[in-house]
């Protein structure tokens, strides 16, 4: 088990389940080069200090993606540990308008069927959400 400082607060992470007109889900792959570089993952980043959640995911879908979204309902959590770092992964349902999504940061993105999921590599934390996602036919 990771070494954790219990005084370092959590790291705040927040991450967009966004759907198109056909149910596919949107993913975003990480740039090589960074923290889990080449894994696809649901859009988002972290919080802020003094942010909501919400106002947190709000801004980094308009930051990375060119997004304009409305944050829904809480769909699940993670929590993800690595030596000295402790995330709370918060997953949310989000309705963006009729924009695109553009890659800003140099990411590549996939609008992948809900049945695909699985054949996507993504961190650790999405795997909760992704079996929420495929097994629940109202998701």
């Amino acid at each position: 088990m990771p070494s954790i400082d219990s005084h370092q607060a959590p790291v705040i992470v927040v991450a967009a389940v966004i759907r198109d007109d056909a149910g596919k889900i949107l993913l975003t792959r990480r740039p090589e080069g960074r923290h889990m570089g080449g894994l696809w993952e649901f859009p988002g980043g972290k919080v802020k200090d003094g942010e909501s959640p919400a106002a947190g995911l709000v801004r980094e879908l308009e930051e990375e993606l060119g997004l304009s979204a409305r944050i829904g309902a809480p769909l699940t959590f993670a929590v993800h540990e690595e030596p000295a770092m402790r995330i709370i992964l918060l997953f949310y349902d989000v309705a963006v308008g009729r924009s695109e999504p553009r890659p800003l940061e140099g990411q590549k993105i996939a609008w992948v069927a809900r049945e695909d999921l699985r054949s996507y590599p993504t961190p650790p934390a999405d795997a909760k959400l992704i079996e929420l996602l495929i097994g629940d036919p109202k998701s």
